[in-house]
């Protein structure tokens, strides 16, 4: 039942950066050569259209809805080069719904994803969460996703809110692996706030998992503006470093002055994250031999 070579980004609740992190990690791994497939699990379809595609040129959600309900191959739609997107819409709260009684609802869920496994499709598949406890399409996630990456931000409600993890995934009988938690949203130079937050995350996960390394900063401009551009953060990176210095300073174009940073961040954690999976990897095939 488990989808292997999955990451299911989620939990918790709304405004947590789940849709920022399962987008830009999607992104750069298939910028690095990985065939990746976003599966957008949300009715508002956030990461559908942060990859630059409109929900109802594409289904609306009804193609994972078919694949689910009735067994029809799962549809997906190129966003890039390697990178195909399950696009949500107002379709997937008809099946979130549908899963409420249905039988068998995890088993028809990783059939349709492990179809396309099978098939040698994708090296990887990325889960984007709604907001915890307003969808079973995220139980069906948590229960079948392999491992799991839990955004949160500095702040007490934020750090807090982890504290509920153990206990959410115990009540889904959910064996997904957490690989740990990245912090989001934390200034640049914050460095005494970015100290406590990883000391605070690192208890409330007491040994279970670490939470990364990397630090994901605050750049709401730079988020707003590769956003507007149809553009993920480092192909926005990309371009902004074609614009000449004359037409910076002449104002003609305005680049966030943290834009680098940030993709540069993305790029680390990603990296990380492989790692991590590498490492789990090897782990789980010692244990089994």
């Amino acid at each position: 039942m488990t989808i292997d070579h999955s990451v299911v980004v989620g939990i918790g609740k709304g405004g947590s950066c789940k849709t920022t992190l399962a987008t830009q990690l999607a992104a750069i791994w298939s910028s690095e050569g990985k065939r990746v497939l976003l599966a957008d699990l949300d009715t508002q379809a956030s990461a559908t259209k942060v990859c630059g595609l409109e929900p109802n040129d594409h289904g609306d959600g009804r193609h994972l809805m078919d694949s689910v309900m009735y067994g029809d191959k799962l549809t997906t739609v190129k966003a890039r080069d390697r990178l195909h997107v399950v696009v949500a819409g107002k379709h997937t709260k008809t099946l979130s719904h549908h899963l409420v009684t249905a039988e068998g609802g995890p088993e028809a869920f990783s059939q349709s994803f492990n179809q396309l496994l099978e098939a040698n499709q994708f090296d990887r598949i990325v889960f984007d969460l709604p907001p915890s406890g307003s969808s079973r399409l995220a139980d069906m996630a948590m229960q079948t996703g392999k491992y799991l990456l839990v955004p949160t931000s500095a702040g007490v409600d934020n750090i807090e809110g982890l504290r509920v993890l153990a206990e959410e995934l115990e009540l889904l009988e959910s064996n997904i692996l957490l690989l740990g938690v990245v912090l989001m949203r934390i200034g640049a130079g914050a460095s005494r706030k970015r100290a406590e937050a990883q000391k605070e995350v690192s208890d409330i996960l007491d040994g279970v998992a670490d939470p990364f390394n990397t630090v994901i900063r605050e750049a709401s401009t730079a988020y707003d503006d590769s956003r507007k551009a149809k553009l993920f953060l480092h192909e926005y990176a990309e371009w902004a470093s074609t614009v000449s210095i004359t037409n910076q300073i002449k104002g003609r174009i305005q680049i966030p002055t943290n834009l680098t940073d940030l993709a540069h961040e993305f790029y680390e954690l990603a990296d990380e994250v492989d790692d991590r999976i590498a490492l789990a990897e090897r782990l789980l095939e010692t244990s089994t031999s």
